[in-house]
């Protein structure tokens, strides 16, 4: 950008000009002098260096003037450059120390949980396969706190509530056709089921990356923790005593019928993305990761049977999404969407028939999965 400027040098004209009291001419003086008497003379002597004294201030006024208004406009230019630079310096450092540090997010929301629980035979056939179910309400709390040097701390939890729930338990034996999902020779439907417990919390360390003033990405690792647990109530029950499907029973209501665990201790990468449009902030993220040392706990409580399955490592995703509407430098609105989704995975189950002793570990024969699609909405507040 090219900055282009005109100097107008202006002339001075009538009394004020430089050369007033040396334009004066000779005779005009000569004249003034003889005219006067000897009193005159030293009056119009004395007025004649006050002329001059005049003219010269008058001079001298003009030159300074002259080089103020040649100078002015470079003093212009100079403190628009120093104040274009302190605002620019000022711009940066405003998003490079953000006034925040530490921030709080609370809200409330609803999630879709989804669990399978299977038996395989020696073969790798599925002879028995529970699965469950829940609609459920729940809290959603977040702390993070920004360190130096774009350094971050966050921790997230998801604490379910009492909702609607529902179990169905399936087996495959003698009188089952196949293996297919309508060949099971026993059914057992609980929509009476509880949600006793569903925790999911993750703390995770990152370090956020400038990509440009709109957005950032925030890389990080961390710890990740799932416990969800179910128990089964009542319900109907249809298997195969003497020919295929030829039993219906009706389970007391309110009886308890089968509980179920799953827990998943985890690490995990991820990466989140941060973009901000005015009053809006969207944001992505993508976690992967393995559970460490995973577990499922069954009692059949008809049967008085205890058993344990025991998982090596477990892959496990997490996908989210968020929009913050700001309302106040301190205050933000925001709605969110989570998956998570553990893989299914063979352990060794360990069998518990009296409650006292351990009567089978069987290597591969257990498996498990996980999946929980949450929408949460709240406050964010930032201090």
């Amino acid at each position: 950008m090219a900055l282009h400027i005109r100097i107008h040098r202006h002339e001075d004209y009538g009394r004020n000009a430089a050369n007033f009291a040396n334009s004066l001419p000779c005779d005009a003086t000569s004249e003034l002098l003889q005219l006067a008497g000897s009193s005159q003379r030293n009056a119009a002597a004395t007025s004649l260096s006050q002329a001059k004294s005049s003219a010269e201030l008058a001079a001298g006024t003009a030159r300074v003037m002259r080089r103020f208004t040649a100078s002015f406009p470079v003093f212009v230019f100079g403190a628009f450059c120093a104040t274009s630079t302190v605002a620019v310096a000022a711009d940066e450092t405003i998003y490079a120390a953000p006034d925040s540090s530490f921030v709080l997010v609370g809200g409330v929301g609803y999630t879709q949980l989804r669990a399978n629980e299977l038996v395989y035979d020696f073969a790798g056939n599925h002879v028995s396969a529970l699965i469950w179910e829940s609609d459920a309400p729940v809290l959603t709390t977040g702390l993070k706190a920004e360190l130096g040097n774009s350094w971050t701390i966050a921790a997230n939890s998801v604490i379910g509530l009492s909702g609607e729930s529902h179990m169905e338990d399936y087996d495959w034996y003698g009188f089952s056709p196949g293996f297919g999902p309508g060949d099971w020779a026993s059914r057992d439907i609980s929509p009476d089921t509880s949600l006793d417990r569903y925790i999911n919390l993750d703390i995770a360390a990152g370090r956020d990356f400038r990509i440009n003033d709109a957005t950032t990405i925030n890389l990080h690792g961390g710890f990740k923790y799932t416990d969800v647990k179910w128990t089964a109530y009542g319900g109907t029950f249809i298997y195969s005593g003497r020919a295929f499907r030829d039993t219906q029973e009706i389970f007391e209501p309110g009886k308890g019928i089968i509980s179920y665990e799953q827990r998943y201790p985890g690490v995990f990468l991820g990466a989140e993305v941060i973009t901000r449009l005015g009053d809006w902030t969207l944001s992505g993220l993508l976690r992967g990761g393995l559970g460490i040392d995973a577990s499922e706990i069954d009692d059949h409580w008809l049967r008085t049977m205890h058993s344990k399955g025991e998982f090596g490592t477990e892959p496990f995703v997490s996908f989210g999404a968020k929009a913050n509407y700001q309302v106040t430098d301190r205050v933000n609105l925001f709605l969110a969407g989570n998956f998570d989704k553990y893989f299914r995975e063979k352990g060794d189950m360990t069998v518990d028939k009296s409650k006292d002793t351990a009567t089978g570990i069987y290597k591969n024969l257990a498996g498990m999965d996980l999946q929980a699609f949450t929408i949460s909405g709240g406050f964010k507040l930032t201090f």
